[in-house]
Parts: C-alpha cells; sequence; structure tokens
C-alpha cells in the first residue's frame, strides 16, 4: 500500500501543505476547525496512526487538574471551557482525564482552596488561570517541588515552573487601545481606563494593559491627554455602580475614550444616555453576549477579542503535545488580538461559534 504523505493529506483537506505540516508538528497558528479536519483525515488514511502509534501503545492514563473560574461566576469563561472540550474530544483516544477545580472568579478563598485540591490530586500537569498573582506564585513555588508542571492561559506571569502560556499579551491590548482612540481625540481629551473586579496590585493582566495604555500615549508625545484609571469591586451592587459611574462623570468634563479592562464593559455602558454615546468612546473587552449586543448598537466601538476558545484548547493541545508526543513546545504563546467592531462582528460568531 502507498505510504500516505502531507501532500496527500493537503490535497483531501483542500489546504497547502504548509498548513499540513504545522498541524502535523504541532507549530499551531491553524484555526480551530481547520485542525479538526486535517486531524481527521489524518487519521482515516493512517498517517495520524503511524505517527503516534508509540504513544498509543503506552496505554497509559495521564491526568490533568484544570484550576479555572467557574462559568457560573463569570460568562466569558464559557469560552476557554469550549475550547478544552474541543480538545479533549480530539484526544480522547490519548486516554486522558481532567478534573474540574472550578473557583468563583471573585473568592481568592475558592481559588486557593481549588488550588491546593489540585496540587493534593498529583495529576501530571494543572491547567489554570492564575487570576490571583500572589496566590499563584505561592503555588507555582508549591508546584516546582512536586515537579508537577503549570500551563497557564489568559493571565502571564513569569516563573520557571510553568511550562507554558496561551494567551494574549496583555500589554500590547492596552497599547492597541490607545491607538484605537488616538485619531479620535483632541488636546486635552482625557482616557479613562475602568477595571470592573480584581484589584490592579493582585491582577497581573489587568495592571498590564493600563501599563500598556498609558505607554501608548507617552510614546506618541500625548500629554494633553492623560490617562487616569479607576477599580471598583462592587460593580454588581447596581446603586452603588451608579454612584461610581456618575461620580467619575462629574470629576472627568474633559472624558472622551473609556477602556475596560475585562469583559464587563456592558455594565456601565448600560447606564450611558444617548448624550453619552455621542460624547464617548469605547473600547471594550471580549466577546459575551451582552457586549456583542451593545456593539451591534453602536454603543461600544470596539472589542478586542483574545481568542479564549483558543486559549483553552491550545492549552490541552500543548500538554498532548509535550507529555504524550514529547514535542518541544513554546512557553509563550501569544494569540492574536483581534479588533471586532459592528461591521464584522458576524463574522466572528459565526467562525467561531461564539453564539448570539
Amino acid at each position: 500500500m502507498k505510504k500516505v504523505t502531507i501532500k496527500d493529506i493537503a490535497l483531501i483537506a483542500g489546504v497547502s501543505r504548509g498548513t499540513v505540516d504545522r498541524v502535523i508538528n504541532g507549530r499551531g497558528n491553524v484555526a480551530i476547525e481547520v485542525e479538526k479536519k486535517i486531524l481527521k483525515i489524518a487519521n482515516d488514511l493512517g498517517y495520524e496512526k503511524n505517527l503516534m502509534a508509540s504513544a498509543l501503545a503506552s496505554n497509559r492514563t495521564f491526568k490533568i487538574g484544570i484550576v479555572c473560574p467557574d462559568p457560573a461566576s463569570d460568562s466569558f469563561w464559557e469560552q476557554p471551557r469550549e475550547g478544552i472540550f474541543r480538545a479533549l474530544e480530539l484526544v480522547k483516544h490519548y486516554g486522558i482525564k481532567v478534573e474540574y477545580y472550578d473557583f468563583n472568579l471573585f473568592r481568592k478563598d475558592e481559588f486557593c482552596m481549588q488550588m491546593e485540591n489540585a496540587l493534593t490530586s498529583r495529576p501530571d500537569a494543572i491547567l489554570t488561570a492564575p487570576t490571583f498573582t500572589a496566590e499563584s506564585m505561592e503555588y507555582l513555588e508549591q508546584a516546582e517541588k512536586l515537579n508537577l508542571p503549570f500551563i497557564t492561559i489568559n493571565t502571564e506571569i513569569n516563573h520557571p515552573g510553568i511550562l507554558c502560556y496561551v494567551g494574549q499579551n496583555s500589554y500590547h491590548s492596552g497599547y492597541l487601545a490607545g491607538r484605537l482612540f488616538h485619531l479620535r481625540l483632541k488636546p486635552g481629551d482625557e482616557i479613562i481606563a475602568f477595571n470592573l473586579g480584581h484589584n490592579l496590585a493582585n491582577a497581573q493582566h489587568y495592571s498590564d494593559k493600563v501599563n500598556g495604555l498609558k505607554a501608548y500615549f507617552s510614546e506618541h508625545g500625548m500629554i494633553q491627554n492623560p490617562v487616569f484609571w479607576y477599580e471598583f469591586e462592587e460593580f454588581m451592587d447596581e446603586p452603588k455602580l451608579i454612584e461610581f459611574w456618575h461620580n467619575v462623570q462629574i470629576d472627568h468634563p474633559k472624558m472622551k475614550a473609556i477602556f475596560f479592562t475585562n469583559s464587563r464593559a456592558f455594565r456601565i455602558v448600560h447606564l450611558m444616555t444617548a448624550e453619552d454615546f455621542k460624547k464617548y468612546d469605547i473600547v471594550g473587552f471580549d466577546m459575551i453576549e451582552p457586549n456583542i449586543l451593545l456593539l451591534k448598537q453602536d454603543k461600544i466601538d470596539f472589542i478586542i477579542n483574545q481568542n479564549p476558545i483558543q486559549q483553552g484548547y491550545d492549552g490541552i493541545m500543548n500538554f498532548v503535545n509535550h507529555f504524550i508526543l514529547k514535542k518541544q513546545i513554546r512557553k509563550t504563546q501569544y494569540l492574536p488580538l483581534d479588533i471586532v467592531l459592528k461591521e464584522n462582528v458576524d463574522f466572528y460568531l459565526e467562525n467561531f461559534r461564539l453564539g448570539q
């Protein structure tokens, strides 16, 4: 029988040989659906079986402890979870077992408890979103002593015990927001960054976004456009949030550009009036249903999408490539920062299946 080649797979899949090569060798930069199609064809033709026979023959069970926010506490986390499900379905023949240790995104004590539980279970690796920076560093120290690697998504922190990070470059995302605002600003206009949630001091990715935003205006000599940032943890308390928003408006009559560092732009945008929408340019973060609706209504100008489905998917696939296929993986794997606006949002909804 003729040996199956990359060229054969590419011909059937309708893609280039280079695309097939990237998928087969785990080098990324291929859409999830395309990768899934290629791997299925490779498996059907016998190529995948030949490539991975030694891994499949071991009959070993691999366990991943997944310590991530409960989607019930923040709907954004439904998307990384979807990516995890997709990847697990694709690699289920490898005997991978996962245990979920969900925690309330706003409860540091729950994060600590679930991280303790995950470490105690002694998995082969932990996949986590290190939401609380200081506490995550402590658990990384413990994991390193146990020779237990971490795969991190969404939040980048520096530690030698991290096998790899998959997600956005948070500093660049803030810098990108500055670029989106630039042409709309006049001298004297103020830029306001809102963080509705964790304190920036213990949430590295949020502070990185604010620093990136400030850096853009500093590097472009826009000293007449100051950047201010506000934290507000009680955003679920509507009366307090209304008071907070009104006070910001009073304190900043020259406010023009508004940047939200996380998925909760809709919390404040819902409070705005028709007159507010004429005055402010708004950049939100993350493709969740309430933000998408406001984007379509011209109440949010841009959404920065950080590919959360891909984060979850790549987190699992990095485990497979490292532990099972024994491939070298990159320690830092930044995903594209997509600029989503009213005119292209339907493309993202259709192609990434985020739902409406």
